[in-house]
């Protein structure tokens, strides 16, 4: 049986880690946004290590880059979370949850109002009491 034999890719982490770096300014894992530098590797996403493509590296802790590698998280995801982290650069939007924290806040502090007030009249009668003559 005739057998092709090919060398293997040299990996050069060093010039995946300069892509890397300057594809994606933000630096976190993408799955937990762990930010701590010395815990980052540089993943690649079709496991090719020659592959330097800045499309196929994503930043990932050691925890999250074993667990890729072990088929954990579907390459899609990874993607779309390097994209958000990227666009937001570790800042929290929680405007599509709030969109209507105003209104309801204001109908709570209704709400909240009424109750003081009915429990104190409540409170204000019991207090009275019946009087004996």
């Amino acid at each position: 049986m005739n057998e092709i034999v090919t060398a293997p890719v040299p990996r050069r982490q060093g010039e995946a880690q300069r892509v890397a770096r300057a594809a994606y300014p933000f630096r976190c894992c993408v799955v937990c946004g762990l930010q701590i530098p010395t815990c980052l590797t540089v993943a690649h996403l079709d496991h090719a290590a020659g592959n330097n493509d800045p499309d196929n590296l994503a930043y990932l802790c050691q925890t999250h880059h074993w667990m890729y590698d072990a088929g954990l998280y579907p390459l899609e995801a990874i993607k779309m979370l390097r994209a958000h982290w990227q666009q937001t650069q570790g800042k929290a939007s929680h405007a599509a949850r709030m969109k209507d924290a105003g209104p309801r806040a204001a109908a709570t502090r209704k709400r909240r109002a009424a109750a003081r007030k009915a429990w104190a009249a409540r409170r204000q009668s019991t207090d009275e009491g019946p009087t004996v003559d």
